[in-house]
């Protein structure tokens, strides 16, 4: 799912040559170049594990805008962002390389710097600010800025997580929005069943219809051998032929939690939450 956003002739007097018309210059206007799309993405990630004292928070928000083109999934790899997930009940391996569109540019828009506020409970708030990034750009593709920041517990899981900027010259009005974080993943195992593959489970009592589950098999950690993408009804399977030669291994378990919204400028941006537990396995 792709979620655009808008942010966003002269005619030539005719000549007489020989009592004709001259005919119309060929040739594209490139003093009106089309109307650019653009998309807003705010990554909130969490990781917890293998023990449950190492934990962390990233906070990334990204405005992207391409001047050529439809915004699609290849102009949102180049400006940073992970592949889609396949439908639920898959296993493949990750991609890292992202597809170069020769002709094509991608502008991260400079929207201000970004606070992030979640309500903690008892009248508490826990308030965190993304400072601007440049992304790197070896191959001169990409300009402008992202925003990100890191935060030991910068949400509380289940809470509502506010994100506000005053803007600035990509987005002079700014923006404020609100949306509900899930709940942190819990109780979550991984046991070799007779067949040879991997069953894990978590719990999904207070699940999200619309959320999915995916793991991460690692082996050696952090290679990504394999990622096998689930609903979030608390069980999947990595097949039997993917963990044939690994007697004991680490599994990254995630939660994706997407919400949209609409605002000035932004119509529509999304929201996603990543919750993960990495968890040791052995056979």
């Amino acid at each position: 799912m792709r979620l655009p956003l808008v942010l966003v002739g002269v005619l030539a007097a005719p000549s007489l040559v020989a009592c004709a018309v001259a005919a119309p210059d060929p040739s594209p206007d490139t003093t009106n170049p089309a109307p650019s799309t653009a998309t807003a993405v705010v990554e909130v990630a969490r990781t917890t594990g293998p023990s449950d004292t190492a934990r962390t928070d990233a906070v990334v928000a990204r405005v992207v805008r391409v001047k050529q083109g439809a915004l699609d999934e290849s102009a949102l790899r180049l400006a940073g962002l992970p592949e889609e997930l396949p439908a639920p009940g898959t296993c493949f391996v990750p991609s890292e390389a992202s597809t170069l569109n020769p002709g094509r540019s991608v502008e991260l828009l400079d929207i201000g710097p970004v606070s992030m506020t979640s309500d903690t409970g008892e009248t508490k708030t826990k308030s965190t600010l993304l400072m601007p990034r440049s992304m790197p750009d070896p191959a001169g593709v990409v300009s402008g800025f992202f925003y990100s920041a890191r935060s030991p517990d910068a949400f509380a899981a289940g809470s509502k997580v506010s994100f506000k900027t005053p803007g600035s010259i990509d987005l002079p009005e700014g923006f404020a929005i609100s949306v509900n974080a899930p709940k942190d993943l819990t109780d979550v195992r991984a046991l070799f069943g007779n067949d040879g593959a991997l069953d894990v489970a978590w719990d999904a009592t207070e699940a999200d219809a619309h959320d999915v589950v995916y793991a991460d098999l690692l082996s050696p950690a952090p290679r990504i051998v394999l990622r096998c993408v689930a609903n979030d009804t608390g069980h999947l399977v990595v097949p039997a032929n993917a963990v044939g030669g690994i007697d004991d291994g680490q599994l990254s378990v995630h939660r994706l939690h997407r919400e949209s919204f609409r605002t000035k400028g932004i119509e529509p941006g999304e929201v996603r939450f990543d919750v993960a537990k990495v968890i040791q396995f052995r056979r």
